[in-house]
C-alpha cells in the first residue's frame, strides 16, 4: 500500500492518491471524518482552523462504503481558497502583479521553517510563499485522512492506536498515568481507558488535571506571544508477532515508523520503550525477561517497546515523538530580506501557539499507515477475507508452533 499527496495550503485541495489498499474494506465515514475533526480542534490552534471544517470526499476506489481494489482518491476542499483566489491562480492573470497579490509575496525568510533553503535549492527566492505553501502542515490533514482508513482496516485484527499527549511546555502528564496506560490490556479497555478519554480532552491527554494545567501553559505562552512544544507518547495495541522484518534494513518496522514519524512537521526526535533512557540503564535492568503463561511466551516488562529485532513482538508498541515549539513567532524571528540582505523581522503567517494535539493525530495516521503496510506484506493486500484468511493461519501456526515446544520438552 502506497500513497501520495498533493497540494498547497491555500490551493483549491489537498488531493491524495492510494494504491494497493486490499478490496472489500468496509469503511466508516463518521470514523474518517471524526479524525479529521480531532486534527482540528486541539487547544492552541490558530485562526485557520476556525476557517476550516475539513470534509474529505472518496472520488475514487469505493463503492457503497466497500473498497474495490483500485486505486482510492481523496479531495479536500481549503474553504480558505475564496480568500486566496488571486494570490495562488494556477494560470496567469491580469491580477498577478496587483497589490493583492504582491502583498502576500514572502521575502522575509522564517527561521525554523523550510522558506530560505527551499527558496535556494529550487530557485524560488522571487517569492518564498512557493515554498511555504506545500512545506505548511496543512498537507498533513490528508494523511489523517489516509490514516483513518488505515485505522479501520486494523481495527478487523483488533489493532488499535492512540496518541497521546504526556507534555506540552512545563506542563507534563504523570508518570503513573502514562504507565497505565502503556500496558498491555484489550481492546476494550484500551479504548475506554485511553482512546476515549484523549477524544475528550481539548489537549488530548489523559485527565481532565493535566488537560487543565497544560491550557493554563498554552494561554501563558499565547500572553507572552510565543508558541510551545511538547511530547506524544504513541501507544498500539493487539499486534500480532513478527510484523517487519530483521532480514534486510528496510524491512525493520521501528527504521520504517522512525522515517514515517520524523516526517511529521516540527517532530524533532522519535523513540521506542525506554528511549533515551537506556542510556544510563544496565543491560540486566533493560531486558524483558521471557516467562511461559497461559501457554503462550511472555514478558516481565516492556522495555523494548514492544519490538526486537525490527519486528512486534507481541507486546504493546510504544513510540515517544518530542515537537519543537513552532517556529512562527507573534512578533516575528530576527532574520533577513533577501531582496536587500539587511537584517528585519520574518513575516509572520498565521500560526498556532502550539500544535502538539494535532501532531498526536497526524502521529496516529502516520503509525498507521506504516504497521497496515506491514501487516499487508505479511498477509497479502489484494482482498480483505483473503488477508483475514492468511492471518487466522499464522495465528494457528503460531498456537502450533507452542505446542510443539511443549511436545518436544
Amino acid at each position: 500500500m502506497e500513497y501520495v499527496t498533493a497540494g498547497e495550503s491555500h490551493g483549491p485541495y489537498l488531493s491524495a492518491i492510494i494504491s494497493g489498499f486490499p478490496a472489500n474494506v468496509q469503511l466508516d465515514q463518521q470514523r474518517l471524518l471524526a479524525d479529521l475533526r480531532q486534527r482540528q480542534i486541539g487547544y492552541g490552534r490558530g485562526g485557520r482552523m476556525q476557517i476550516e471544517t475539513d470534509q474529505v470526499q472518496i472520488i475514487s476506489g469505493v463503492r457503497f462504503g466497500k473498497t474495490l481494489g483500485s486505486p482510492i482518491g481523496l479531495l479536500l476542499p481549503n474553504r480558505d481558497f475564496e480568500n486566496w483566489h488571486a494570490v495562488m491562480s494556477v494560470w496567469p492573470t491580469t491580477t498577478q502583479n496587483s497589490a493583492t497579490v504582491t502583498k502576500r509575496i514572502i521575502t522575509r525568510p522564517r527561521p525554523g521553517h523550510a522558506d530560505l533553503v527551499g527558496g535556494l535549492k529550487y530557485d524560488q527566492l522571487r517569492d518564498l510563499r512557493n515554498v511555504l505553501e506545500r512545506a505548511s502542515a496543512r498537507e498533513t490533514a490528508m494523511r489523517v485522512a489516509i490514516g483513518s482508513l488505515c485505522q479501520q482496516f486494523l481495527a478487523q485484527f483488533g489493532i488499535v492506536i492512540a496518541g497521546v499527549v504526556t507534555q506540552i511546555g512545563a506542563a507534563s502528564l504523570s508518570q503513573e498515568s502514562l504507565r497505565q496506560a502503556s500496558r498491555p490490556q484489550s481492546r476494550r479497555d484500551f479504548e475506554r481507558e485511553v482512546i476515549a478519554p484523549i477524544r475528550q480532552q481539548s489537549t488530548r491527554t489523559l485527565d481532565v488535571e493535566t488537560n487543565s494545567r497544560m491550557q493554563a501553559t498554552i494561554d501563558q505562552a499565547k500572553s507572552d506571544q510565543t508558541t510551545l512544544g511538547g511530547q506524544i507518547r504513541v501507544i498500539v495495541q493487539g499486534l500480532p508477532l513478527g510484523l517487519g522484518s530483521y532480514v534486510s534494513a528496510n524491512r525493520k518496522l521501528d527504521a520504517r515508523l522512525s522515517s514515517a514519524l520524523m516526517s511529521i512537521n516540527a517532530i524533532k526526535g522519535v523513540s521506542f520503550g525506554d528511549g533515551f533512557d537506556f542510556g544510563h540503564e544496565t543491560g540486566r535492568a533493560a531486558v524483558d525477561a521471557i516467562f511461559w503463561q497461559n501457554d503462550s511466551y511472555q514478558r516481565s516488562e516492556n522495555h523494548q517497546g514492544g519490538l526486537e529485532g525490527g519486528m512486534t513482538n507481541g507486546m504493546p508498541l510504544i513510540i515517544d515523538l518530542v515537537m519543537k515549539p513552532i517556529p512562527t513567532q507573534p512578533t516575528g524571528a530576527p532574520t533577513v530580506d533577501i531582496r536587500t540582505h539587511e537584517l528585519t523581522r520574518a513575516t509572520v503567517e498565521r500560526s498556532d501557539t502550539t500544535a502538539v494535539p494535532a501532531a498526536s493525530v497526524i502521529a496516529e495516521a502516520m503509525t498507521a499507515i506504516t504497521v497496515m503496510q506491514a501487516f499487508c506484506e505479511m498477509f497479502g493486500e489484494d482482498e480483505n477475507q483473503r488477508i483475514q484468511q492468511n492471518f487466522a493461519r499464522y495465528q494457528r501456526y503460531l498456537k502450533g508452533q507452542r505446542t510443539e515446544g511443549q511436545e518436544r520438552s
